[in-house]
């Protein structure tokens, strides 16, 4: 990992790969979020 709790991009894939939810660091709460466009090509 890099400073500031960012994760290296090249880390990504391995993160996903390992399925474990702790490597991906923080999440935050949903709340507020919501779906704007679709697009389909």
């Amino acid at each position: 990992m890099l400073d500031f709790g960012k994760i290296n991009p090249m880390e990504i894939p391995d993160i996903i790969e390992s399925k474990d939810r702790t490597r991906a660091g923080k999440t935050l709460p949903p709340y507020g979020l919501y779906l704007v466009e679709v697009k389909f090509n």
